[in-house]
């Protein structure tokens, strides 16, 4: 990709002015202290005069010394998450690399402090819905679309690396490295092949395959883990004595909640207050697969389906609360949107699989069902022919995966890497989605960025990872 006259006239420009600040997300979870300032670029890239948006950067310097060149840029996931109020939750991964190295944060454009695109109507926890309620969902769509001020064509991922290419021409950086995780990884990836002569080295974190949608995979995925989940439990001599049906309990547990939904009169975890929680399949189905992210959370599983079992549902309900609240405000679901329905829907299978047999994964197809849905009412744009391609470079790439992640499993990786001839792919034993801040993890993505030979990296450290281990009633595992 060329470098346009804007890119130019924004070079020749005086540098951005970084300010004092403190990023995160201004609801909870930690804030720490960074330099801030804003770029503002053009909504449409074919006219460079016409509408413009600020994206908002945080940079946090080298903790020694004069820093080395080429910053790490932080790319986050989602769809749809702000790199500026989520990075301050892992950033202890990247203390490591921020010893030599200042670390850059842009918010992607439709997130964060980047002209956000935030629809309430589409940012309610899944408790507004007893089932999937594919109008209302579609309604909703359309809403939050006329609700806008933008044109929600123009925050995909080759306007969030037709951005990030303007802030380092901006910040007049030779070139920058890349840490993306999840979605992450796809802006990561593109920014590779349309900008290699700016990239010094990637790491990608729970990788993403150029050309294959996210969405029809999610159900397969989630499906995997929670039979890693059964077998790791089986397993174990503690785990499949104190739990030894546990494949009959959740088949009982799914059963019982398609045939009708139940109501749990519980406290509320974050005010205290009792309340009532309708638990229908769907919820509960959503709950499995959120805790199929990280061993912390799979470690509780077996627990709640005994208790469920048992018909003591209070586990169930009260951790449902807990996720629904804290994935309220995770993503900026319009930007979710204007990625995922220009880029993913378009390349959705024509038929949905066959449900309500004895194989269905227990996601069904609610997850692709609902995109389809809304992407029928949201503006979308072509895209161009290489998208759905490989990425081929010879850049130094380093992969992880986590063995039991739900959602981007190792295979993913092995995909990508295979198109990248001066890549490893690390594999980080009975962990979930993301695995930048577990073990030696830190350690090995500083070596690399300093080394820049992924070959040469003495990984064995990482197989001392497992899975957490089992709670085996409410006072957690056994000791």
């Amino acid at each position: 990709m060329s470098i346009t006259l804007a890119m130019l006239a924004l070079a020749s420009a005086s540098a951005p002015v970084f300010e004092d600040c403190r990023i995160g997300d201004p609801a909870a979870g930690p804030r720490i202290a960074a330099e801030c300032t804003t770029l503002t670029v053009p909504e449409n890239p074919a006219k460079p005069d016409g509408r413009q948006i600020e994206l908002r950067i945080a940079r946090l310097g080298a903790m020694t010394g004069e820093p080395q060149p080429n910053p790490l840029v932080f790319l986050a996931g989602g769809p749809g998450q702000s790199a500026i109020e989520s990075f301050p939750g892992v950033a202890p991964a990247f203390g490591e690399v921020r010893r030599h190295r200042d670390i850059l944060l842009v918010d992607q454009r439709g997130t964060g402090g980047s002209n956000p695109l935030e629809c309430a109507e589409l940012e309610e926890p899944a408790s507004e819905s007893l089932e999937v309620d594919l109008d209302k969902a579609k309604q909703a769509a359309a809403e939050c679309v006329a609700s806008l001020d933008a044109d929600v064509r123009y925050y995909t991922t080759l306007d969030a690396v037709r951005d990030l290419e303007a802030v380092r021409a901006a910040l007049g950086e030779q070139a920058f490295a890349l840490y993306g995780i999840s979605y992450g990884t796809r802006v990561a990836l593109e920014y590779l092949r349309r900008h290699p002569e700016h990239v010094e080295a990637v790491i990608l974190d729970g990788v993403t395959v150029p050309g294959e949608a996210l969405g029809p995979e999610i159900a397969t995925d989630a499906q995997r883990a929670l039979e890693l989940m059964f077998d790791r439990c089986a397993e174990s001599e503690t785990c499949s004595k104190h739990f030894p049906d546990l494949q009959e309990q959740f088949d009982a547990l799914r059963a019982r909640l398609e045939r009708a939904p139940l109501t749990v009169n519980v406290r509320d975890p974050f005010t205290g207050k009792r309340t009532e929680v309708t638990l229908s399949w769907p919820r509960a189905a959503m709950l499995l697969r959120m805790y199929s992210y990280a061993p912390e959370s799979v470690a509780l599983l077996p627990l709640m389906l005994q208790l469920a079992a048992s018909g003591d549902w209070k586990a169930f309900a009260g951790n449902l609360l807990a996720m629904e609240r804290q994935a309220e405000k995770l993503l900026y679901i319009g930007m979710h949107n204007s990625v995922v329905c220009s880029e993913d829907a378009p390349f959705f299978p024509a038929a949905a699989p066959e449900t309500g047999t004895a194989d269905t994964p227990y996601l069904g197809t609610m997850t692709t069902d609902l995109i389809r849905a809304m992407c029928t009412v949201w503006p979308t744009r072509e895209l161009p022919d290489d998208f759905p391609t490989p990425v081929i470079s010879d850049k130094p790439v380093l992969l992880l995966s986590g063995e039991a992640d739900p959602v981007t499993p190792p295979e993913n990786a092995a995909e990508v890497a295979s198109h990248l001839s001066n890549s490893r792919h690390l594999v980080a034993p009975g962990q979930g989605h993301g695995i930048a801040w577990r073990g030696c993890a830190p350690e090995l993505m500083a070596e690399f960025l300093q080394e820049k030979d992924p070959a040469a990296l003495d990984a064995e450290c990482l197989q001392a990872l497992e899975a957490a281990p089992f709670f085996i009633d409410r006072n957690g595992p056994t000791p």
